[in-house]
């Protein structure tokens, strides 16, 4: 829940799942869903990946530190620009 969060806090929509046979109860969320609809919408390639996942683990590793979020949010969005949703 704390990863979703931070990742929103960023510009990157993402949701807690459980994942199947965690030991942890179901309202525990163990995992993190990436979708990439929108990302091959825009028109982004693997090569962004890189970039995405980069963005991913300095929020993660931060733990959703202020500054890093701002800045990564600042990143996702000129990306996000340059690529915009098709009409």
């Amino acid at each position: 829940a704390d990863a979703e969060t931070w990742l929103e806090g960023a510009g990157m929509i993402t949701n807690k799942n459980g994942i199947p046979k965690d030991p942890r109860p179901p309202r525990v969320t163990s995992g993190l869903r990436l979708g990439t609809p929108a990302i091959t919408t825009r028109g982004l390639r693997e090569s962004h990946m890189q970039q995405i996942s980069e963005w991913i683990d300095r929020v993660l590793i931060s733990q959703g530190d202020a500054k890093v979020t701002s800045d990564v949010c600042d990143q996702v969005l000129a990306l996000c620009q340059q690529f915009p949703m098709p009409h």
